[in-house]
């Protein structure tokens, strides 16, 4: 293998893959369809048409849960047909794929979102937007809902080039001039002409500071600008301020409000912003293409498409999926529940090599699970465990953006999928079935805003944690620079490191795979969770899946699978539950209590909610006992005694008693 100086493979230096020898003997498409197919899963999945065979595997050639999803829009846009995602993971080929387009030709096909007229006044929101449009107006301003991007940077960045470039980025996209008022208790918006915008960078001059007094007030400017609420009734939903701290460095916040943003937004953002830079401060034209649409087109089509038939199917999938789900996980805290939650956070880090990696990705193709799947099955089993409950319910975010018209938008499509596990299964194959078709039937109805989940199954409000689920499982998809530092002229961006850490839910768990390695990144919060507590989630997460990446038996049984250390399992073993104990072996139970209650007759017994006994007191009620049945119930050697009563100090009287009197 070719390997850069630090003695990592060098992927660069690696030749193309052969889509041939993935794909075994290859078969020429033969039909309209099939050709189509072919032609799409090439621009995907970027390999030449000519030598992608029908008798391919979408996944084995490269596809992925998120390509996958774009597999099934060029479908719909292309050939005019509507495909469940599920298909595209049963089509053991492209052949078998295609045979399935030709079955669901005719059937009514998702509409394109188009351009409404702009004539009114107040344009409808989105499902989403309505949702964080009230919780602004019942908080009365939170920036819980900022999303912030902040850059290290290095170079004469052009102040003057850098408002322009976002004044044409503000004009470019409607949602991000969009004010919001309400209308018989909706909101609306309403769009700021883009001439009539006021927009100037925020500066911050810190460069008669220096070292650790400089860093500290960076650091607070920062965080002082991610906590500083929108007002979105009258706001720009970007805002942008630059920090210097000398001549020639300095630190970038772009913020955005979350009704206006998502992931996918902020690299949308970043990148038109790295696009008109290159361009602009070259004297070139403006690179950027026009948009077809906009996010209100959007949020109209939403409306109307996500309706009668289409919205009860879904909600009636989702209303028997949750059905009776608890409200709360069952995770054992280290410190008890505030009423309000606090947001604070921090971040645990753990990950396992690329050997182990590669085992994994192997077993997830074998069961035909993405990786995704597969971590969020083992993740599931950890929790399972530590839970003591084997129905397990995790939020998992989705781009939502269906439609290859909505790609360069900026805009609020996220929404949440809730992913219910059952890890109560024999064995790890029936185990891995059901964490398909969980993931799966998710998927095909995914349409549904969580925000109208929410309020569809009647889940009560809480300030003490997020409704449906508190744990939210993520991939590490690099928005924007991710962990990269990007070069343009005359200057260099790279990512800043924060150290204020937001806990949206309780727990935040980022893992990605490939072939160097499995990343994760556990965000929690620290009203509930200790570090130490964190750590050894990590640690039984990390041991499980090494234990999974082994596995060549599909009948073992999941809960099997050890995840626990050597050390931890032997103090469990022969620390806690080692109770053997020498004492007399020709002296019945009640005789070696007597003989306790003689030489400790002072020392506690039996506590019971607050009650508790001597060994003195207990024995001398349980003599008690023993005369009354002796003396007055007949009770002798061999006589049957009932003993009915709730679990109290009254209990243990009477099992005493009883064995005196026998």
């Amino acid at each position: 293998w070719p390997l850069t100086p630090n003695g990592k493979v060098d992927r660069k230096a690696l030749p193309q893959p052969d889509a041939c020898a993935l794909q075994g003997e290859y078969v020429a498409p033969s039909t309209a369809t099939e050709k189509a197919v072919v032609e799409i899963c090439s621009e995907l999945l970027s390999i030449e048409a000519v030598s992608i065979s029908t008798n391919a595997n979408f996944f084995e050639l490269g596809g992925h849960s998120l390509l996958s999803i774009r597999l099934v829009s060029s479908i719909r846009k292309q050939l005019a047909v509507e495909l469940p995602v599920q298909t595209v993971f049963d089509a053991a080929t492209l052949a078998d794929l295609s045979k399935a387009i030709d079955c669901h030709r005719g059937e009514v096909v998702k509409p394109p979102v188009v351009v409404i007229p702009r004539e009114q006044d107040g344009y409808t929101v989105s499902f989403a937007q309505q949702r964080l449009w009230f919780i602004d107006q019942l908080q009365g301003g939170t920036p819980e809902y900022n999303m912030p991007t902040v850059f290290e940077v290095q170079g004469q960045l052009n102040l003057s080039l850098l408002t322009e470039i976002f004044k044409h980025i503000i004009a470019r996209h409607e949602v991000l001039r969009a004010v919001y008022v309400e209308e018989q208790g909706q909101a609306k918006q309403r769009f700021i002409p883009s001439s009539e915008v006021e927009f100037a960078i925020k500066e911050i001059d810190l460069c008669h500071l220096s070292g650790e007094a400089q860093s500290d007030a960076v650091n607070s400017a920062v965080e002082q600008d991610i906590l500083t609420a929108f007002d979105l009734a009258q706001d720009v939903m970007l805002r942008v301020s630059y920090i210097h701290k000398s001549a020639d460095k300095g630190v970038l916040i772009f913020n955005m409000h979350h009704i206006a943003s998502d992931g996918w937004s902020m690299e949308v953002l970043t990148k038109e912003f790295f696009a008109l830079y290159e361009a602009l401060s070259q004297g070139q034209p403006n690179p950027l293409p026009e948009l077809e649409i906009q996010y209100a087109d959007y949020a109209h089509w939403q409306h109307t498409y996500l309706s009668g038939d289409v919205l009860a199917r879904q909600l009636d999938y989702w209303t028997a999926q949750l059905d009776e789900v608890s409200p709360v996980h069952s995770l054992p805290l280290s410190y008890p529940r505030p009423e309000v939650k606090e947001h604070v956070g921090a971040i645990v880090r753990g990950g396992l090599p690329a050997s182990i990696s590669q085992k994994l990705q192997a077993l997830a193709t074998q069961y035909q699970l993405t990786p995704f799947m597969l971590m969020h099955g083992a993740l599931s089993l950890m929790l399972s465990r530590h839970s003591n409950n084997t129905d397990v319910v995790i939020g998992t975010p989705v781009a939502n953006r269906m439609q290859d018209e909505l790609a360069p938008l900026i805009g609020f499509f996220v929404n949440s999928l809730v992913l219910r596990a059952n890890t109560q299964h024999a064995t790890l194959s029936e185990y891995f079935a059901h964490i398909r078709e969980v993931h799966l039937g998710a998927q095909s109805n995914q349409d549904v805003p969580f925000e109208q989940l929410v309020e569809q199954l009647n889940i009560p409000r809480s300030t003490a944690h997020t409704p449906l689920f508190q744990i939210m499982l993520t991939t590490n998809t690099d928005y924007g620079l991710g962990q990269k530092a990007v070069a343009l002229p005359d200057v260099t961006l790279a990512p800043y490191t924060s150290e204020s850490v937001q806990a949206k839910f309780d727990l935040d768990i980022n893992m990605s795979i490939n072939d160097e390695g499995v990343g994760i990144s556990w965000t929690y919060d620290v009203s509930l969770f200790d570090e130490a507590t964190i750590k050894r989630f990590n640690d039984h997460l990390c041991r499980l899946l090494t234990e999974l990446s082994e596995v060549t038996n599909k009948h073992v049984a999941p809960h099997s699978l050890p995840m626990l250390s050597q050390q931890e399992t032997q103090y469990l073993v022969t620390e806690l539950n080692d109770t053997a104990v020498d004492y007399q072996q020709d002296k019945c139970i009640h005789e070696l209590f007597e003989q306790q209650a003689m030489d400790n007759p002072d020392a506690v017994a039996v506590v019971f909610e607050g009650s508790q006994l001597t060994y003195g007191e207990l024995n001398a009620r349980a003599n008690q006992l023993a005369h009354y049945l002796v003396e007055t119930q007949g009770v002798k050697p061999d006589t049957l005694v009932g003993l009915c009563v709730e679990r109290s100090l009254e209990m243990t009287i009477g099992i005493l008693g009883i064995l005196k009197a026998g």
